[in-house]
C-alpha cells in the first residue's frame, strides 16, 4: 500500500491567497540572519518577489533594477557598475543558505543564475513512500565551501590550483598559529576586530597581473580588459593568510580582483586591499594618509609628515636580492563609512611580508611599544622593511608606525 509523501515542485501563485502565502514566506526570509543584517539584499529580494507576484516579471531587467532599487541614473553604465549583478549573486547565495537549513518549509524562493525573475517551489503531497525535497542545483553551490569560493567565484583558473593547495596548508597550520600566539591573542583580534564585528561580509580585493617581458618583475597590472588575471605568489599567500584569519574567527568574506571591483561594492562592507602597484584602489585610499605610495614610474613609499623621507628599493641591485618595503594600514574611510585594510608592498616580496605581519600576533604586539596599547581602537599605518635574498624574504621589520 502506498503512503503519502511530499515532493517539491515548481509552482506559480495564482490566487490572492497564494500570493499572500508567498509574502508570508518572504517575510520569514527577510527576518533571517542571512538577510536581516543588510539593507541592500532584502530590498532587492523584496522588489523582485513583489514585481513577480504583480505579474511584472518581464520588467525585471538589470538597468530597471539598478534605477528602481539602487537609485542609479537611467543612463548609467551597467558594464562598469555591477551593483545589480553582484547583489543578485549574494541574494542567490543567501537564499541557498536559508533554505538549506529549512528544507521542510512549504515554499522556497529561488533566484536562478539565468534570470532576475524568482521562482517558487512548493511541497505537494504525492503517492510515494519517501519524502523528496530537492533544492535548486544552482543554489547548492553556495555550500561548496572555502576552497570552492576561491576556485569558482573568482574564475582565476590558471592560478586556482596553487591558491587552493596553499590555502589547505595554511588551514592545517592555523592551529599552530593560535597556540603560538596565545599570549598575544588580543593584538591579532584587536587588529581585525573592526572587520569581524561588522555584519557585512568582507571583500578581499587583490591586485591582478598578467605576464610581461618588459617588466623587471615579469608581470604588469591587469585592467578591466583582462577577464582572467593572475595572482602573484605574494598576493596568493596574502589572500590565503587573510582568509584563514577571517575563517578562524567565523568571519564572512569573498574574493574579487581589484580590476573588476567598483566603488559601489567597496561601499557595501569592510574591504582588504592586497597589493599596491597592481591595485589602483589601495593607492587611491592611501594617498591622503600619512604613509602612501608614490605614483609610477618611481615606486616608493612617501611620508606626508616628513616629505624628505622616502622608502624605495635599490635600483643598483638585482630584483630578487634587495630589501622591499610595505605598508599595513587599517582605518575607517570617511566616504564609504567602512573599515579599510591595506596590505601592500612595493613589490611582491613586500606584500608577502606585510601579510605575515597582519596575521602574526607576536609581530602585531610590537605596536604596543610604538603606539601604546590603545592602538587597537585607532586608525593606524605601519611601514615595514623586509630583506630579500635569492628571492626569499626574512622577517618583516617595523620602520615606522603612526596613529592617523
Amino acid at each position: 500500500m502506498s503512503t503519502v509523501g511530499l515532493e517539491r515542485v515548481l509552482w506559480t501563485p495564482v490566487t490572492e491567497a497564494d500570493r499572500e502565502e508567498v509574502r508570508a514566506s518572504l517575510q520569514k526570509v527577510l527576518r533571517s540572519p542571512q538577510f536581516s543584517s543588510s539593507k541592500r539584499y532584502p530590498a532587492l529580494l523584496k522588489y523582485l518577489v513583489e514585481k513577480t507576484l504583480e505579474g511584472q516579471g518581464d520588467q525585471l531587467k538589470e538597468r530597471t533594477i539598478g534605477v528602481e532599487v539602487f537609485g542609479r541614473p537611467v543612463d548609467y553604465d551597467t558594464n562598469t557598475d555591477t551593483a545589480v549583478r553582484y547583489s543578485a549573486g549574494e541574494v542567490r547565495k543567501r537564499l541557498a543558505l536559508y533554505h538549506h537549513a529549512r528544507e521542510a518549509d512549504p515554499i522556497h524562493i529561488v533566484l536562478s543564475t539565468r534570470s532576475y525573475v524568482p521562482e517558487f517551489q512548493r511541497l505537494e503531497a504525492t503517492e510515494s513512500g519517501v519524502v523528496q525535497v530537492s533544492p535548486a542545483p544552482v543554489d547548492d553551490r553556495a555550500f561548496a565551501g572555502l576552497i570552492a569560493e576561491l576556485r569558482s567565484a573568482e574564475k582565476w583558473k590558471r592560478t586556482a590550483l596553487a591558491s587552493i593547495s596553499l590555502l589547505c596548508l595554511l588551514i592545517l597550520g592555523a592551529g599552530f598559529l593560535w597556540v603560538r600566539g596565545f599570549l598575544h591573542r588580543d593584538a591579532l583580534a584587536g587588529f581585525w576586530r573592526p572587520v569581524l564585528e561588522t555584519k557585512q561580509p568582507a571583500l578581499i580585493c587583490p591586485g591582478g597581473v598578467v605576464f610581461s617581458a618588459a617588466s623587471p618583475s615579469g608581470t604588469k597590472v591587469a585592467d578591466q580588459s583582462i577577464p582572467d588575471p593572475f595572482l602573484s605568489f605574494g598576493s596568493t599567500l596574502a589572500v590565503g593568510r587573510v582568509a584563514v584569519v577571517l575563517n578562524g574567527h567565523a568571519g564572512q568574506y569573498r574574493v574579487q580582483s581589484a580590476a573588476t571591483t567598483t566603488l559601489a561594492q567597496i561601499s557595501d562592507g569592510p574591504v582588504i586591499f592586497i597589493g599596491a602597484y597592481n591595485n589602483q584602489w589601495a593607492q587611491r585610499f592611501l594617498e591622503p594618509l600619512r604613509f602612501h605610495f608614490q605614483p609610477k614610474p618611481d615606486e616608493a613609499i612617501l611620508d606626508h609628515a616628513n616629505p624628505g623621507r622616502i622608502w624605495r628599493r635599490d635600483p643598483s641591485k638585482p630584483f630578487d636580492q634587495k630589501p622591499d618595503y610595505a605598508i599595513v594600514a587599517r582605518f575607517r574611510e570617511a566616504s564609504t563609512a567602512n573599515t579599510i585594510v591595506v596590505i601592500a608592498g612595493l613589490q611582491r616580496f613586500g606584500t608577502d611580508a606585510a601579510s605575515q605581519f597582519a596575521v602574526n600576533p607576536e609581530l602585531l604586539a610590537q605596536l604596543d611599544r610604538r603606539l601604546g596599547p590603545d592602538w587597537i581602537h585607532k586608525n593606524i599605518e605601519v611601514v615595514l622593511k623586509v630583506d630579500v635574498v635569492d628571492g626569499r624574504i626574512g622577517a618583516p621589520q617595523i620602520e615606522d608606525a603612526a596613529i592617523i
